[in-house]
């Protein structure tokens, strides 16, 4: 592989000098073989080609085109969070619990919806007294389809779809976790759902449940203070994580990297996609203060990801950055032990520690709604009276 690949970087006397260079038989139109009358000769050439191979022909006549080293990638709103300023972009008539930037578009869902990738024209509702499944649309708020007894007589808590649309994961007060095809049929384009299989695990009513189809993984949380994780392919158990302190109230996959991150009461913790705490920390002093929802950076590898925002029940968002134990600066974050303790994961120290970096407030009802947009430009927030804020750095030099 890397003789072809340098083969296409030098020729003639450069590639001489690379020593980058193929049985002069092998390379296309060197010889013409049907030319050669000596038996033997072209027996020997036939011979020289079949041993060493056919050089691929050159695919390009003229060098690449210069990578530019000098892209300014846009600034990491959570590294410079002491900049960020809040500024209230909409009202809504009901608690913002989805939060999905599309283009030029903001898009929100309040409780017991979910915004329908890949289009997000529309959503999915529940918690209605007929225990009853919806789909309507966006715009219009008309309904689509109905879908009666997906969990008996249980009632739906949580719902998360795939990315591209087709897989409906739903969580209920029974414990199970149900796996739903989903496919359109007739003129009206309604929806049809396929049970493609339940999960049992859980034992109490499922608080939160998230799907990552580049990883896919199901994770879902409970009241029974348990987060499992499910193979979406083969729609089986992979993992449960340790029993946490305290109910299951937000799940987040990183889709760059595959870290789950969960909050359970004010107990944040991140783990690699095979289940390994990374880090774990106590977010507040005061119990009462839980993490209601939660977000990461997934804007490319090339930017840091180990940046995390949680949203709280005091209304304030908190800035945390996940640095390794060897960083100086690791000696900062003095309840990640505790932590550790609490969820017995034994005598194995981890690997980073969560720091907290900034204290943003502005909210004056509980955060349940975090998003930061993929081009960074702001930090979106969303709380149980309906504010959402966008977050904003507003320094041009900071670009």
């Amino acid at each position: 592989m890397f003789l072809i690949s340098t083969f296409f970087l030098y020729n003639g006397q450069a590639a001489e000098e690379a020593v980058n260079v193929f049985y002069h038989y092998t390379y296309e139109g060197s010889v013409d073989i049907d030319s050669v009358t000596d038996p033997a000769m072209k027996a020997s050439i036939l011979a020289q080609i079949n041993h060493f191979g056919q050089t691929p022909k050159q695919l390009f006549l003229k060098a690449h085109v210069k990578r530019r080293i000098d892209r300014k990638l846009p600034p990491h709103p959570l590294k410079h969070s002491s900049h960020l300023i809040p500024h209230e972009i909409r009202k809504s008539s009901s608690p913002i619990t989805q939060i999905v930037a599309l283009y030029d578009k903001i898009l929100i869902a309040g409780t017991n919806n979910l915004l329908k990738p890949r289009t997000y024209t529309k959503y999915v509702a529940w918690g209605f007294p007929d225990r009853s499944l919806r789909f309507l649309s966006y715009e219009q708020d008309r309904l689509i389809s109905t879908h009666e007894n997906l969990h008996g007589g249980n009632q739906i808590q949580c719902a998360s779809v795939s990315h591209d649309g087709q897989i409906l994961v739903t969580g209920a007060d029974d414990g199970l976790v149900n796996v739903w095809r989903v496919s359109k049929f007739g003129p009206r384009a309604l929806r049809r759902l396929k049970l493609e299989k339940p999960l049992c695990g859980h034992t109490a009513k499922i608080t939160c449940l998230q799907v990552c189809q580049p990883y896919m993984l199901i994770v879902s949380g409970s009241d029974d203070c348990t987060v499992i994780i499910w193979d979406l392919s083969s729609m089986a158990f992979v993992r449960q994580l340790p029993e946490f302190p305290a109910p299951v109230s937000a799940i987040f996959i990183n889709e760059l990297t595959g870290e789950i991150v969960t909050a359970a009461g004010i107990l944040l913790a991140v783990w690699s996609i095979n289940g390994d705490c990374l880090s774990m920390i106590n977010t507040s002093q005061l119990p009462s203060d839980c993490i209601l929802s939660v977000t990461s950076s997934t804007f490319s590898d090339w930017q840091e990801t180990k940046w995390y925002a949680t949203g709280h029940q005091s209304g304030s968002v908190k800035v945390w950055q996940m640095v390794h134990c060897s960083d100086p600066d690791s000696s900062l974050s003095k309840s990640g032990s505790g932590a550790f303790r609490v969820l017995n994961l034994g005598a194995k120290e981890p690997e980073y520690r969560l720091i907290l970096r900034k204290v943003l407030k502005f909210h004056k009802h509980p955060v349940t709604a975090l998003h930061l947009s993929t081009d960074l430009k702001q930090l979106l927030s969303g709380d149980s009276g309906g504010h959402l804020l966008s977050w904003t750095l507003p320094d041009e030099s900071l670009r």
